[in-house]
C-alpha cells in the first residue's frame, strides 16, 4: 500500500496557562525552566521564551487552567488547506493575530479549548547550548478531557492529527509531524483541561543533571526518570507553583509517513505501559487501572 502523508505538518509553538499569580508563576519559569521575558501579554500577563525568537510560553491572569495552544504549520498552502479543511467541516474559524507569532486562526474544540493555528516562527533562540540545563524547546501538550471519543474525533477528522498509538479508552497519541506525538488526549475529569505539557531535552546524560538542579531549588521530582511505552521516550516530570505537570522529555519516536504506513498501536492500560520501568504518580493511576 501506497504511504499517506500527512495533510500538514506542524509543531508546537506556544501555550498559555491561567494562573493566580503571574507574578510568583513567571520567577518560578525563569528560574527554574529557564525562560526569559518577552513581552506583555493580554490581561496582565507575560510572555517567555528563550531570549530570541517567538516565545514559548504565555502566563495570564486566572484560575489554574490551559488558555490556548498553537500550533505552527510553516507551509502557507497547507496552512490555507487546514483552514478551508476545518470551514469544510462546519466548525467556525476565526481570524487571529497577536504579538509574537504571525497571523493565522483559531478554533474552538469540543472541551472549549482554543487551538491557534499561525505560519512561519522565528525559532533562533531554540536548542542553544549556552545553557546545558535549558530545555531546547516546546514538545508535545496533554490534553484532559472528560470524553476522549469526541474529542479525538474533531482531532483526527477535523484537524487531521493522526493517531500513533491508543491506550484502552482513556489514552490517545497524536502527530502533525515526525516526532510520535504532538497532542495527546487523556480522558480525565480536570477542570485544568490540561494534563501535562513537555519540554525537549537534548540528551539522557542531561536527565541526571536536571535531577540534581531540582533537587538544589528545592523541587521535587514527581515522577521519574522513566520510559514511556507510547512514544518510547525518557521522561522525568515536576510541578509548577499552581500543580501543573511539566516534563522533560527525550529519544521521541520518530514516524515516517512519506515513505511507510504505520498502524495504530494498542497498549492495554496498565502502569508498566506508561512508564516501562515501572511506576506511576498518584493523578496517573486512575487511567491505567
Amino acid at each position: 500500500m501506497k504511504p499517506t502523508p500527512l495533510p500538514w505538518r506542524g509543531q508546537l509553538s506556544h501555550m498559555a496557562l491561567r494562573v493566580p499569580d503571574v507574578s510568583r508563576a513567571e520567577t518560578f519559569y525563569q528560574d527554574v525552566v529557564g525562560l526569559s521575558p518577552h513581552a506583555a501579554a493580554v490581561d496582565g500577563g507575560v510572555a517567555l521564551g528563550w531570549g530570541a525568537g517567538a516565545h514559548a510560553v504565555e502566563l495570564l491572569a486566572g484560575e489554574p487552567a490551559l488558555d490556548h495552544f498553537a500550533l505552527e504549520v510553516p507551509d502557507p498552502e497547507q496552512l490555507a488547506s487546514l483552514r478551508e479543511r476545518i470551514a469544510a467541516a462546519g466548525v467556525a474559524v476565526v481570524d487571529c493575530a497577536g504579538p509574537g507569532h504571525p497571523d493565522g486562526f483559531f478554533v474552538t474544540d469540543p472541551d472549549g479549548r482554543r487551538v491557534e493555528f499561525h505560519g512561519r516562527i522565528e525559532r533562533s533562540g531554540e536548542r542553544v547550548a549556552d545553557l546545558a540545563w535549558r530545555p531546547r524547546r516546546l514538545q508535545h501538550i496533554t490534553l484532559a478531557t472528560p470524553a476522549l471519543a469526541p474529542a479525538l474525533e474533531f482531532y483526527t477528522e477535523v484537524l487531521g492529527l493522526r493517531v500513533s498509538d491508543r491506550m484502552g479508552e482513556v489514552f490517545a497519541w497524536l502527530r502533525c509531524g515526525s516526532e510520535h506525538h504532538t497532542v495527546a488526549i487523556v480522558q480525565s475529569d480536570s477542570s485544568r483541561k490540561l494534563d501535562h505539557f513537555s519540554f525537549d531535552l537534548d540528551h539522557w546524560d542531561d536527565f541526571k543533571g536536571w535531577c540534581d538542579r531540582l533537587s538544589e531549588l528545592g523541587v521535587r521530582v514527581g515522577w521519574g526518570p522513566g520510559r514511556h511505552g507510547p512514544g518510547n521516550n525518557v521522561f522525568l516530570m515536576f510541578d509548577d507553583p499552581d500543580g501543573f505537570h511539566i516534563e522533560l522529555s527525550s529519544e521521541m519516536e520518530h514516524y515516517f509517513d512519506d515513505v511507510a504506513d504505520y498502524g495504530v498501536r494498542q497498549w492495554e492500560p496498565s502502569d508498566t505501559a506508561v512508564n516501562l520501568w515501572g511506576g506511576v504518580p498518584s493523578w496517573r493511576a486512575p487511567q491505567v487501572a
